[in-house]
């Protein structure tokens, strides 16, 4: 009885603990008609919006930091943004921004690996960021 017991607590703690991972929801992308991809003076504030966030306005740091931002290539549905940051030590930060509820949500590599293939899901090619910086020092 009290192995039972302390198994439907135990079960209950893990049903009712909040989960370290943030709810994000995408909705599904809606692939770009075009032959090309537009980004515009629009998309570039967006993109040094989300750099700005996560390096504070930190040229230096900047200039030392690969940066990859993915979005949806159909510019009439880029809602949801996703970045990969990789410093100088190596250390990788993402970041996820939802251009509609202007919120930024820092996520791990595991929300990240599962994030990315919705956001570019409609792309024509899923591995090239919409922008990046300093890739070759990759």
């Amino acid at each position: 009885m009290k192995l039972s017991l302390s198994a439907l607590v135990f079960s209950f703690l893990c049903f009712f603990i909040p989960s370290s991972h943030a709810e994000i929801s995408i909705k599904k992308c809606q692939a770009n008609q075009s032959d090309y991809i537009i980004f515009d003076e629009y998309d570039t504030k967006i993109a040094e919006t989300i750099i700005d966030y996560k390096l504070h306005d930190q040229p230096e740091k900047r200039e030392h930091t690969m940066i990859k931002i993915f979005a949806n290539e159909n510019s009439e549905d880029r809602n949801d943004w996703l970045a990969l940051f990789r410093f100088d030590d190596e250390s990788e930060q993402y970041l996820f921004y939802q251009v509609d509820q202007d919120e930024f949500i820092e996520i791990d590599n595991k929300q990240f690996e599962t994030l990315l293939p919705k956001i570019v899901a409609c792309n024509y090619n899923k591995q090239v960021p919409i922008y990046s910086e300093n890739i070759d020092a990759d």
